[in-house]
């Protein structure tokens, strides 16, 4: 696996993290003429230079210059020593001074000179958090610490800890435990969408209907939703019957459910799809940006990743998929373009027809 199909373009991976919280501690990548620079919501804050780049953690972000591939610091310069791009193992991003990297089809971890620190051994290893990463070995999943050892039971699923609690499948129902692996919530509930603890409420889907229950497993929100969203900015994306709304932590509908698509909150604001186009709302549910687009992500750092396009086609290459033409943007919460593209462009759906 190379630095490209790690470092997927930007608008792609907000894409497909369009309802996860906002997790970067610095500026967002852009690309500009097949070159990557970051933006903060002051504009440009590292020129395009560099032929991918990664997001920004704790520890900086995984970058490449032609060949040159390393750490980078928030000027933009590399603060560690460069590795070529073509050289096995690549890390992904750096947490707890260890990163993942995969070789051979198996993942493990190295550290900041790319050292082998846990083999490579696992079919997914995750970041590392409180010195815990989660790991997938055969078809079980664990958490491990920093020199390897398994520190919890093995689970049929796991996801990360979010409020100290990390929910973990056991057969077809939903627990939660410690960081020392121990229950603090017996798996009793079959999944949803908002599985993860956020604002201390997690979703708990019962008879096929979804709602929200606290960290002692108290039903706070009666399960009668098709599917939820964590809480974020006090509000939860809901679904009923095909459509989206927003309700309250006491199962108050704050937002009308009538959008086909609607983001979680970030920020103060929400990105919702009606009719074929987006939009911006805030917590009451008005206009926050009087512009439409025809795709919108959450805003993260200040900044959101936009598309204005038409369709163009279509192409057959391993599978059927819908071509648009149009242009990226970037805009800052007033509406603004912070960048966008200078000409059109054309680029396929990441999903096949």
């Amino acid at each position: 696996m190379n630095a490209a199909s790690l470092l997927l373009p930007i608008l792609i991976a907000v894409r497909l993290l369009a309802q996860t919280p906002c997790d970067t501690s610095g500026p967002i990548p852009f690309e500009d003429h097949s070159k990557w620079g970051y933006l903060s919501a002051n504009g440009v804050v590292i020129p395009p230079r560099f032929d991918s780049a990664g997001l920004f953690g704790a520890e900086g972000a995984v970058a490449c210059v032609a060949n040159d591939c390393g750490i980078i610091g928030k000027t933009g310069s590399f603060i560690t020593p460069t590795w070529n791009r073509q050289s096995q193992p690549f890390p992904e991003n750096y947490s707890d001074g260890l990163a993942p990297a995969e070789k051979g089809g198996r993942w493990g971890y190295v550290d900041r000179t790319r050292s082998i620190v846990i083999p490579f051994q696992y079919m997914y290893a995750g970041r590392f958090d409180h010195g815990m990463a989660r790991v997938r070995l055969n078809d079980k999943f664990f958490f491990i610490n920093k020199t390897g050892t398994r520190i919890t039971p093995e689970f049929d699923g796991a996801f990360d800890f979010h409020e100290s609690l990390a929910a973990v499948v056991v057969g077809k129902n939903v627990g939660y435990i410690r960081r020392d692996g121990s229950f603090a919530l017996l798996p009793l509930h079959h999944s949803a969408s908002g599985i993860d603890f956020s604002e201390g409420l997690a979703a708990i889907r019962v008879n096929e209907k979804v709602g929200f229950m606290d960290t002692a497993g108290r039903v706070v929100i009666e399960p009668k939703y098709d599917d939820v969203y964590p809480f974020s900015d006090g509000l939860a994306p809901v679904e009923l019957a095909g459509k989206w709304g927003y309700v309250d932590k006491s199962g108050n509908a704050v937002v009308p459910i009538h959008y086909d698509i609607g983001h979680m909150f970030s920020e103060g604001l929400a990105s919702v799809e009606i009719g074929g186009k987006w939009r911006y709302i805030d917590r009451r549910g008005r206009l926050a940006i009087p512009t439409t687009f025809d795709a919108a992500m959450p805003f993260c750092g200040g900044i959101a990743a936009v598309e204005t396009f038409q369709k163009a086609g279509e192409r057959s290459q391993g599978c059927r998929t819908q071509l648009y033409k149009g242009k990226h943007g970037m805009i800052n919460h007033a509406g603004n373009y912070l960048w966008r593209d200078a000409e059109e462009q054309t680029w396929p759906s990441p999903f096949c027809r």
